[in-house]
């Protein structure tokens, strides 16, 4: 039986993942793990400082005593995995990971840059739009069209996942993935990379994915047309045959 981890981006939570999580198990010989961050989905926020270090730091150490065939990582997510893996050795199979990558973050968001100039007005508004009432839903669906490209593909569950995260855990990750450039070192594991992005993501810019492809030697790319920055919102059939493909 092959051993799947799917790991979730900012703002969204293990829940994000759970049909996917479903189809795959209903569908073949697959067992799917889903990985949820502090300060996300049902978690509570356990770090305030040096956020981005610390989910690195869980990672390796959970990477270290579980072998995945497939590792499927989405935009923060993506991050926090490729650090995790940096420098592990042990691996399933032959010794390589096969690994999604879902429009990763990877040398900083220079879009976001202006926004977490004003910090403190972040960590309110991300409260702001968590009150429960009408206008705040309205909020946070104008806010997800940054990432999702369609108004009809923002349901339920991104207002669920944005009312249920640590509002300073959410911004203070915000600001540390805004500024983040980490790059990969010469010591790290075989990678069977599968990067995937959207063909209209406003997010992640196509100069930082040429510089992750370079930092990572080859990986295959998939653009898939006509969507954003999330993938498994945006076009759920395409990314389940895209995992289905991979296993």
């Amino acid at each position: 039986m092959k051993k799947v981890l799917i790991v979730h981006g900012w703002m969204h939570s293990a829940a994000r993942y759970e049909r996917l999580r479903r189809d795959l198990e209903q569908s073949g010989d697959c067992r799917v793990t889903l990985y949820e961050f502090p300060g996300f989905g049902d978690t509570t926020g356990k770090y305030r400082r040096n956020i981005l270090d610390n989910y690195t730091r869980d990672m390796k150490k959970y990477l270290e005593t579980r072998k995945f065939d497939l590792i499927v990582a989405h935009s923060m997510g993506g991050n926090v995995v490729l650090k995790g893996l940096e420098g592990t050795r042990d691996l399933p199979g032959d010794g390589e990971q096969k690994l999604i990558l879902l429009s990763p973050v990877y040398g900083g968001v220079a879009g976001l840059k202006p926004l977490i100039l004003f910090y403190p007005l972040t960590v309110m508004g991300i409260r702001l739009v968590q009150r429960p009432f009408v206008l705040c839903r309205l909020l946070i669906r104008l806010c997800s069209l940054l990432t999702i490209r369609r108004w009809r593909d923002v349901d339920e569950r991104i207002i669920q996942d944005a009312r249920r995260a640590d509002g300073a855990v959410a911004a203070g990750t915000l600001s540390e993935l805004t500024f983040d450039r980490w790059r990969l070192g010469e010591v790290r594991p075989r990678l069977r990379v599968l990067l995937v992005l959207g063909e209209k993501d406003r997010v992640i810019s196509r100069r930082n994915m040429a510089v992750l492809k370079k930092d990572l030697g080859s990986c295959r790319v998939k653009i898939l047309k006509g969507i954003g920055h999330t993938a498994v919102a945006e076009d759920y059939e395409k990314l389940l045959k895209i995992v289905k493909g991979e296993l």
